[in-house]
């Protein structure tokens, strides 16, 4: 099972470089919390699909043709109750010009279904990369992280 759910994570990954975030919604709960530790515009704490779908869309503006590189990879528990870990490296272009960077994900599941998505990443790097978007005008990439009041 753990087998499977690894591929279901590669899957989620290769879904959102395609920007087919009806996928990757389609995997997470109906009670379900995602977590980007950030203070910048892809920063979010948010608990609806409708949230999550809006933090997805701001992560492929500000990251178009994302690609991912799992580095390590760990599953662990039952179907009902799984924790998945892993290190991943992120590629894309900012302006024009190659942006990487790596972070960790943290993703309880139940089930299968993503009941909690913790997503840690390089947020220097992060942040240089938005410092630049920010002077060339993109007015997105200088917002607040998505933090609903619920």
């Amino acid at each position: 099972m753990k087998t499977i759910t690894a591929k279901v994570y590669r899957d989620g990954l290769a879904a959102v470089e395609r920007g087919d975030y009806d996928a990757v919604l389609a995997r997470f709960a109906d009670d379900c919390e995602l977590v980007f530790v950030s203070a910048t515009a892809l920063g979010a704490q948010v608990s609806t699909r409708a949230e999550i779908r809006a933090w997805f869309e701001r992560f492929g503006r500000l990251l178009p043709s994302p690609r991912f590189e799992v580095r390590r990879l760990v599953v662990s528990g039952p179907l009902w109750h799984q924790r998945l870990a892993a290190h991943v490296v992120i590629r894309s272009t900012v302006l024009g010009e190659p942006y990487e960077n790596q972070f960790a994900q943290f993703v309880t599941l139940r089930w299968g279904k993503v009941v909690e998505d913790l997503i840690l990443e390089d947020t220097a790097r992060w942040e240089r990369a938005t410092s630049r978007l920010t002077a060339a005008g993109v007015a997105e990439a200088a917002a607040s992280p998505l933090i609903p009041a619920h």
